[in-house]
């Protein structure tokens, strides 16, 4: 397979808006979008985030990732359940066959039962589209 096309969405630690309280409120954060003219091929969606358990009491810190079609209201995709004593790094991979058709957008969604959750960075959200062979003539 051979890489076609690949869009990145990264945050470090301390930039933007991280560290960032997770709430029991699914939040937006990060959506990616792959262009209709390179969507066409196997789509393999990668997310990575580091996170840490606010509370000091030795409580369970518990997030919750979705990988969401279009927008925080869409399908979702694929989801995990990460949880932690003290600092937790949750990573998620989805893959699908992507058609030429139509933009493919991504919305990557955290949430927190009782706020046990702070992404802290790096946080990585990654879309590559891989096709077997490259179009040496994309307009005939």
């Amino acid at each position: 397979m051979l890489l076609k096309y690949t869009v990145q969405n990264k945050a470090e630690a301390g930039t933007y808006a991280l560290p960032f309280q997770v709430t029991e409120q699914e939040i937006v954060l990060s959506t990616l979008i792959i262009p209709a003219s390179e969507a066409e091929g196997r789509i393999v969606i990668e997310v990575s985030l580091a996170w840490e358990n606010p509370l000091l009491n030795w409580d369970i810190g518990e997030l919750d990732i979705r990988l969401r079609r279009n927008d925080e209201q869409g399908p979702v995709l694929d989801w995990l359940q990460d949880s932690c004593y003290q600092e937790g790094f949750a990573e998620l991979s989805y893959e699908e066959t992507g058609i030429k058709a139509e933009p493919h957008v991504y919305c990557l969604t955290v949430q927190s039962a009782d706020r046990r959750a702070v992404v802290t960075g790096p946080l990585m959200m990654r879309g590559s589209v891989y096709v077997d062979q490259m179009d040496d003539n994309p307009d005939e």
